[in-house]
């Protein structure tokens, strides 16, 4: 329980397929939540009812909202791409009576946990040489691709907002060309990052392979992905090493996921880092360990001795997003 008089703070990771929500005491020595919750984010016809249930279950008022939406959240009303709601932060503050609320996009949100983590929460892909106070870049793949970052500003790092997973997906070879002609035929309007780096992303290269005779579908496995999630199903297939075309489109989905963690890193110049967050990540660590991840980060030509310098690391923790909003509420930060 929180002391008599401390701040209470609503933190929450909304998410397209989960959120999770936790009660923090407004203390800057210590993230360990109150109380914490896992919620289903379809289940809930929007998020005031989400937040209120949390509130009801746990028997306590905050006095402080934070919250990582995964869409930009200056447009208001705020209308996450992957989620069916449409958020008005005046109408969550008076479903919740909370005046101070405080909305962060997703990532931003994911970048400011970074600052909470231990060295446990992360697997590192490349020592590198860190820059103190450098810049640091952040992407996470789950239900879409999430991109954001923080920033050194004299006395203490300030997270980066960005819909970075939403531009233009870029091939570099003759296979992706293919995968982006396939990926524009079936969407007939723009081929983005999430398109292809995201559990739905991961579906859509298998399809691909399939379709393009890089690979046999077993029976046991078509009527898995009918019965199933595609993409755990293709992931859970390729690294048993059951299926050669789910291997392979796990194999292609990792080197494209290093490929935009690359660019992100080139574009943030991340010399204090980059940390690839979100839900696939943990679930596919030897893959992300065995080389062709890093691989295609370094392939940037006259940059790559730049890359070869900035630590990369894989974050454990699936908490990141709902620990920073924690932090926000608890340093008070202002930025939108």
């Amino acid at each position: 329980m929180a002391a008599v008089g401390r701040t209470l703070i609503l933190a929450g990771d909304i998410g397209g397929t989960k959120s999770y929500l936790g009660l923090f005491a407004a203390d800057p020595a210590d993230f360990t939540p109150l109380a914490e919750r896992r919620y289903v984010s379809r289940e809930y016809p929007d998020l005031a009812s989400m937040l209120a249930a949390f509130i009801r279950e746990v028997g306590q008022q905050p006095q402080r909202l934070v919250l990582g939406i995964p869409a930009p959240v200056n447009q208001v009303p705020i209308r996450p791409v992957n989620l069916p709601w449409v958020i008005d932060p005046d109408q969550v503050r008076a479903a919740l009576k909370i005046e101070d609320l405080l909305l962060l996009n997703d990532l931003q949100a994911t970048a400011y946990g970074i600052l909470t983590l231990k060295p446990a929460d992360l697997c590192v892909l490349n020592p590198g040489k860190p820059v103190p106070q450098g810049n640091i870049a952040v992407l996470a793949a789950g239900t879409g691709l999430g991109e954001g970052g923080l920033c050194w500003t004299g006395n203490r790092y300030v997270g980066l907002s960005s819909e970075g997973g939403h531009v233009s997906f870029s091939p570099t070879s003759d296979l992706e060309a293919g995968l982006w002609r396939f990926m524009w035929d079936r969407f007939e309007e723009h081929v983005s990052w999430e398109r292809v780096i995201s559990g739905a992303g991961l579906a859509c290269i298998y399809d691909f392979l399939k379709a393009s005779g890089r690979g046999e579908e077993p029976p046991w496995l078509k009527q898995e992905l009918a019965a199933g999630d595609p993409a755990e199903v293709i992931s859970k297939a390729a690294l048993a090493g059951r299926a050669e075309l789910a291997v392979k489109a796990l194999d292609l989905f990792v080197s494209l996921y290093g490929a935009e963690a690359g660019n992100l890193a080139l574009k943030l110049l991340a010399t204090g880092g980059v940390y690839v967050a979100g839900g696939i990540a943990p679930k596919i660590l030897d893959k992300l360990k065995a080389g062709s991840f890093m691989q295609a980060f370094l392939a940037k030509g006259r940059l790559r001795s730049a890359l070869e310098a900035m630590p990369v690391k894989v974050v454990l923790n699936d908490k990141a997003g709902l620990l920073g909003a924690a932090y926000c509420g608890v340093h008070s930060t202002t930025e939108r």
